[in-house]
């Protein structure tokens, strides 16, 4: 069951405990309409003529106002029963009774009243439960209204810090990441100084290559001379003399440029 107050189809309906019904200390008229299924977009209102009597109930535990449906009779108000509206009037002094209550509970109920065939009642249903909602001091607006304001900003507060609580976390762990990062980096830039000093070096020998003396593949003469010179005369078998190792190195030399 769901409700809506002033009875206009186009204002916001309330599932049931959701609604909060103004009081003021004078008289009251508080229209209703009241619906089936309020989830629904297309939810459609009870009808509530066919013998229906509808009352406004306010109840704490030691006292009870039930308040009957506002009798149209040489009124100016129009009412939808049909399309469940349903209007009460809270005099003055239930009024002033019901802001006296500590308990804050209002319900709309229903009995259906069973006739005979001449339209005499034989019984009434047990009373039916349409709705249930809460009530307020009107004039208490704006002490509710600042506490509303003052709830409002805590859940808002509460949603920064859980936001900023979640960036922090988010932050610590980017900086860890950053940190493994910068590890990876700082090992890969070592590897690759090292490679550079390798391959400082390999363009060393390459270059030291490449200027040297190449191979050609012609062969110089068509053998090979030497003689070994010794310390030793093997004619006579004696030691050579200064003068005698020195031509003999002198002949050496002769035979090699030959």
């Amino acid at each position: 069951m769901a409700v809506s107050v002033n009875g206009n189809t186009n204002s916001t309906v309330y599932g049931k405990g959701d609604i909060c019904l103004k009081l003021n200390p004078f008289d009251n008229f508080r229209m209703f309409t009241l619906y089936e299924d309020w989830r629904s977009d297309d939810r459609k209102p009870i009808d509530l003529s066919n013998g229906q009597k509808i009352y406004l109930v306010f109840k704490s535990k030691k006292k009870e106002i039930r308040i009957p449906e506002y009798d149209l009779v040489d009124s100016n108000y129009t009412v939808d029963k049909v399309n469940g509206q349903v209007l009460f009037k809270i005099a003055k002094k239930q009024a002033i009774d019901i802001l006296a209550m500590d308990t804050k509970v209002f319900y709309i109920t229903r009995v259906y009243d069973v006739t005979d065939s001449t339209g005499k009642k034989v019984v009434s249903s047990d009373e039916e439960v349409l709705y249930t909602g809460q009530w307020k001091d009107e004039t208490s607006n704006t002490v509710e209204n600042y506490t509303s304001q003052v709830k409002t900003l805590m859940t808002a507060l509460d949603d920064r810090d859980a936001q900023i609580k979640s960036l922090q976390e988010s932050n610590v762990k980017l900086m860890e990441q950053n940190a493994d990062l910068a590890a990876q980096l700082a090992a890969l830039q070592d590897s690759y100084d090292k490679m550079y000093v390798e391959y400082n070096e390999i363009e060393s020998k390459l270059a030291e290559y490449q200027s040297g003396a190449e191979y050609t593949g012609t062969v110089i003469g068509t053998g090979t001379n030497y003689k070994i010179v010794t310390g030793v005369n093997s004619t006579t078998g004696k030691n050579y003399t200064e003068e005698e190792m020195a031509n003999a190195l002198k002949n050496l030399e002769l035979d090699v440029q030959e």
